[in-house]
């Protein structure tokens, strides 16, 4: 395997090594990118768009020997950089990971984000999810995103007027890259902040079930009970295939207790067989709000 991280050149790792939940056998081509003026080249040496990759934190993999190329933004460099642009308004490198992000800001006094505190994943990921929690969302917070789109080679932004968001629903298509956004924070005290993202984390920890997982599977349905519940008397609790099973905790959560490398085949039959007996009994097609490689 090799491990030049530089432009046009990647590394050849396995899915499961990129998804927390640890799901995927085959290999993949993985490119760091550095630099936004590494995009043009890179764009044209990359046959069809890349998975865009941010923590992996709700990717399921592949089993394909097919090779797929994969883009990850650096942790550190361009997409690390956090620039002032007006009161509580900063830019931000969207390979942040959102909880050390909301930490680093909270000591320089700066907050307003805590119930999004444990979130997994990058600033870029919570973007194109619109992640939330504790009826908050991260499209309360942003005012512009600079990206760049793999089906035309070319920039792309957004502006709020624009709009776009929903619950789970992004205005970024699955061919933007987020690469800076622009979100609004408030003055804080850093002693109180740090306390309110410390309960937040110490909240979601105690109600997360253990094991590797990439997070809750299906959104909650509109004008319906919360998947959760659903999933739970449909008799999905238990239900398992390799490696993965329903967690006995939560029924929305599919855990990995042994850590070990799965089939993304096998976590993909768990899945529609969740989804499979929810419609059966009650009528409801659910949305998974993971990404899949396939």
């Amino acid at each position: 395997m090799r491990s030049d991280h530089s432009t046009g050149k990647a590394v050849t790792t396995r899915w499961y090594r990129l998804c927390s939940l640890k799901a995927g056998t085959g290999c993949c081509s993985l490119f760091t990118l550095t630099a936004v003026q590494e995009l043009p080249s890179l764009y044209d040496a990359l046959p069809e768009p890349p998975v865009l990759l941010g923590l992996g934190t709700n990717l399921v993999g592949s089993d394909k020997t097919e090779q797929k190329s994969v883009l990850r933004l650096a942790a550190s460099g361009d997409f690390a950089q956090i620039r002032p642009v007006g009161k509580g308004c900063f830019e931000i490198g969207c390979a942040w990971p959102l909880s050390r992000l909301l930490t680093r800001m909270a000591g320089q006094g700066w907050g307003g984000l805590s119930a999004l505190a444990g979130i997994p994943g990058t600033l870029g990921g919570a973007l194109a999810m619109n992640a939330g929690a504790m009826g908050r969302q991260i499209s309360q917070f942003v005012n512009h995103i600079r990206g760049w789109d793999w089906s035309t080679g070319q920039e792309w932004q957004w502006e709020k007027s624009t709009g776009g968001w929903g619950y789970r629903q992004s205005p970024l298509p699955a061919t933007v890259l987020a690469l800076y956004a622009t979100v609004q924070f408030q003055q804080a005290e850093p002693h109180t902040e740090r306390e309110l993202l410390q309960a937040e984390w110490l909240r979601r920890r105690s109600v997360t079930p253990g094991g590797a997982s990439a997070g809750s599977v299906f959104c909650n349905p509109e004008h319906a009970p919360p998947a959760g519940l659903l999933l739970e008397q449909a008799g999905c609790k238990g239900l398992s295939a390799g490696v993965f099973a329903v967690s006995q905790q939560h029924a929305n959560w599919i855990v990995n207790c042994s850590r070990q490398p799965g089939r993304a085949q096998d976590c993909m039959a768990l899945v529609e067989e969740m989804r499979t007996r929810v419609q059966k009994r009650f009528a409801i097609d659910l949305r998974c709000e993971w990404r899949w490689a396939d």
